[in-house]
């Protein structure tokens, strides 16, 4: 159990400060001192309560815990991932909660399971698209083959509504009256025969039929010609589901990491007052892109967990490599501790199919954003020695906007000038 696994697997387990000196942690026997007291958060998860030599296995949880409080100061909700046939980072300018009222539910009507078909993420069925063959084959004789006489009722009765529908727009188009509903035992022998060979040879209204029947997770329909496959009948598709490329969670869309519902809310600086966009937040440089080990993309952490750098980022051209960004991201720093650090604006997070949490960043929009950011960590000695001198009263104003900041301190180049030599410095 490493804070390196996609998602923690044991429950964490904390104790007061009075109680964890006597070793006492609500369990039978009391924690061993020496292993407990040496940790700095009064965390552990326990793998196993009793053991044959009746002692309790137990390892420290600040690993998982503290990637939790990281996480959580970030404040960045959870989105629903959308839709992306290339595998590169999620497109969408507004990302959607997965706490919406319509996609975040579990208990349902038939009816309702099916308008919600392409938004919710919990299904009875599995997922075809993740399953090996031997898990198909047994998903099959375990709990399909024993559904056949069910799933002929299901199909009278689905013939038995089309039929209805029929023929209440025929008498609508001709003026006459209304006719009855036709009822599921209305349907003839041969009339259901007829319409099982017509459904065997349209196999997107037969997958269908079975998906509705079976509860299946949908599937990526990558295809947009497959509404017009069919001559004289044309399809109707609902809008892809954001599951059906690598498939729904296996835990509810958050996860439990944040339960905010939307990003749009202001940051108060306690000195420049609301601010645009929200913060941007120091990443570590985890592996650079030109190292020994040869030549590989970037490798960006943030708040324990790695990140998804922009798609035009992934190949850092000559103009990119030239900034102080690019070559933050192609070196390797072997002077400052922890090795480089550099600042992206977080834009959206999601869950994957594995339980894996997906952070996306981009460049931050406004270079003053980075500053402000900076002031706050101490970054910036020019700018914490104005406000200095603006409290102790040497100065009139600390200025509110930190662009006026570098226009006060502006220094013109001289060109050809004993500082543009460097014999200023000798």
């Amino acid at each position: 159990m490493t804070a390196t696994l996609p998602y923690p697997t044991h429950l964490t387990i904390t104790t007061p400060s009075t109680s964890r000196i006597n070793g006492d942690w609500g369990f039978k026997r009391p924690l061993p001192l020496k292993t407990t007291t040496k940790q700095t958060f009064p965390l552990v998860r326990v793998r196993q309560m009793d053991s044959t030599e009746h002692v309790t296995d137990f390892q420290s949880a600040s690993d998982h815990t503290m990637t939790l409080k990281k996480f959580q100061e970030l404040n960045l909700p959870i989105s629903v991932p959308e839709r992306d046939v290339q595998g590169g980072a999620p497109v969408g300018v507004h990302p959607r909660s997965v706490f919406e009222e319509d996609g975040d539910v579990t208990a349902m009507e038939p009816a309702q399971a099916e308008s919600l078909e392409s938004k919710r993420w919990k299904f009875k069925g599995p997922w075809l698209a993740g399953m090996t063959d031997g898990e198909f084959k047994r998903w099959l004789e375990k709990n399909v083959r024993a559904k056949r006489a069910e799933f002929h009722v299901y199909l009278k009765e689905v013939y038995a509504k089309e039929l209805t529908e029929e023929y209440t727009s025929q008498a609508i188009q001709d003026q006459l009256p209304i006719p009855p509903e036709v009822k599921a035992a209305d349907i003839t022998e041969s009339q259901f025969m007829d319409h099982l060979r017509d459904i065997r040879q349209d196999r997107l209204v037969l997958y269908r039929r079975v998906s509705r029947f079976l509860d299946l997770a949908p599937l990526c329909t990558d295809s947009q010609f497959l509404s017009t496959m069919k001559v004289n009948r044309p399809q109707e598709f609902d809008r892809e589901s954001p599951y059906g490329i690598k498939g729904p969670p296996i835990t509810h869309p958050s996860a439990g990491l944040s339960y905010l519902r939307t990003p749009h809310f202001i940051e108060n600086h306690p000195i420049y007052g609301p601010q645009k966009y929200h913060p941007v937040v120091k990443a570590r440089v985890l592996k650079p892109r030109s190292s020994n080990f040869g030549i590989h993309d970037p490798v960006i952490g943030v708040a324990g967990f790695v990140v998804d750098r922009p798609v035009y980022q992934k190949n850092l051209s000559s103009v990119i490599a030239a900034t102080s960004r690019g070559k933050t991201l192609l070196n390797l720093d072997l002077v400052n501790r922890g090795g480089s650090k550099i600042y992206y604006k977080l834009d959206s997070a999601t869950i994957d199919s594995g339980g894996r949490l997906r952070i996306n960043i981009s460049d931050p929009a406004n270079a003053a954003n980075e500053l402000v950011v900076k002031e706050l960590l101490g970054e910036d000695n020019v700018k914490n020695d104005l406000y200095r001198e603006a409290i102790q009263g040497t100065s009139s104003e600390a200025p509110r906007n930190p662009n006026t900041i570098h226009r006060i301190h502006r220094k013109t180049h001289m060109y050809g000038s004993k500082e543009s030599y460097g014999l200023d410095k000798a």
